[in-house]
């Protein structure tokens, strides 16, 4: 189960999902211009964040999908803390070009993300996305964008192979207010996936660097 968070969570950060249903309406080109616009304008004033989650991952070889919560702490530049803490105590955290894990039992492993280019691939698309405000990369992603309520959808499926090879399609939920991601959904190429929910998002209150230490 660990493994399995690890290998989708350095991506993760600023996204959570939301299925594609018939009620979706496709953007016009000036209603996606805009989204752009105001979503790249929240990410960049975006300097600290904490939130709640609900991590779901459905797997075909299990008949129920695994669940598991917790809380995520971001803080420009760069770092990065998901703290789960249900079903059991877990913590993966970035900072810089280092990705640290800390199991229940008080386990800490690290992990060069420049040697690994799974996750450096994964991390760069994170930094792109939270610092730069770039969530709509349409040279690395061939995207769909739709409007669902009050909330922006884009589908988005990679034009790299590298990135492929691990994500087959990715699904957006906007919030049409605060322009923050409030869902994402991540789809492997088996079709299993892993989405996360985002609850009660706090834009740029104050996060000790304490927050960021693994130990």
């Amino acid at each position: 189960m660990h493994i399995s968070k690890i290998s989708f969570v350095g991506f993760i950060i600023c996204f959570a999902g939301l299925p594609l249903f018939a009620q979706q309406r496709a953007l016009t080109a000036p209603e996606i211009a805009t989204l752009k616009e105001k979503t790249a304008m929240s990410a960049r004033s975006l300097q600290s964040l904490e939130s709640n989650f609900k991590q779901t991952k459905q797997l075909s070889y299990l008949e129920d999908a695994v669940q598991s919560a917790g809380k995520l702490y971001f803080k420009n530049p760069k770092k990065i803390r998901w703290e789960y803490t249900t079903p059991t105590p877990f913590v993966i955290q970035f900072n810089g070009d280092k990705m640290y894990t800390r199991d229940g039992k008080g386990r800490i492993s690290q992990t060069d993300l420049a040697a690994n280019r799974r996750f450096n691939a994964l991390n760069e698309l994170l930094t792109e996305t939270v610092q730069e405000g770039n969530f709509f990369n349409e040279s690395r992603f061939g995207i769909s964008y739709y409007r669902n309520g009050k909330e922006y959808v884009a589908a988005l499926i990679p034009k790299e192979k590298a990135l492929s090879k691990y994500i087959k399609q990715i699904e957006l939920s906007i919030d049409g207010i605060s322009f923050l991601v409030k869902k994402v959904k991540i789809i492997d190429p088996s079709s299993d996936y892993t989405q996360l929910d985002f609850t009660n998002q706090r834009k740029n209150i104050p996060i000790s660097d304490d927050k960021f230490v693994v130990n």
